[in-house]
């Protein structure tokens, strides 16, 4: 029976190779473009956090203070110890007992037990800070936390 249809059977089997060659070429496109888009959603996910994360740190480079009392010698002036911060950063900051957090010795020092001079220490400038608070004598640990986040501890003794 093959002897009568001569080279038709060829010529089936050559047209549904070159036919099933077609579809997966066009599947292997479809999985390379759906891969290619989706490292590209990846990347541009990633350079979107690194770009922030960079602009977080970058402000927080430019803001900075510093405790700069002498540790054995805490002045003590209307029932309240006074803490000079000094701001060494570029730029300024707000200094209010609403954007300070102030610890002694783990113990979280109440806004209302604290006075803040100026309100805005702009680079290098001095603030004062008062805190109404009753200390054993001996060693303290004194915490500040500013708005940002940024904290300095101050180990000092009464």
């Amino acid at each position: 029976m093959l002897e009568k249809l001569g080279t038709a059977p060829k010529v089936i089997l050559m047209a549904s190779s070159v036919i099933s060659e077609i579809i997966l070429f066009i599947v292997s496109l479809l999985v390379a473009g759906t891969i290619a888009g989706g490292l590209y959603i990846v990347t541009q996910d990633l350079a979107d956090s690194i770009s922030t994360r960079g602009t977080i740190i970058a402000q927080n480079l430019r803001v900075d203070f510093t405790i700069i009392n002498d540790p054995e010698n805490i002045p003590f002036l209307g029932g309240a110890y006074v803490f000079y911060i000094k701001n060494t950063g570029s730029e300024e900051f707000s200094f209010t007992s609403s954007t300070i957090i102030v610890f002694i010795d783990g113990n979280l020092i109440p806004p209302s037990n604290l006075t803040l001079t100026p309100s805005t220490l702009y680079p290098y400038d001095i603030g004062e800070l008062r805190i109404s608070t009753t200390l054993s004598s001996g060693y303290h640990k004194l915490v500040v936390v500013i708005e940002n986040g940024k904290q300095r501890e101050f180990i000092f003794k009464i």
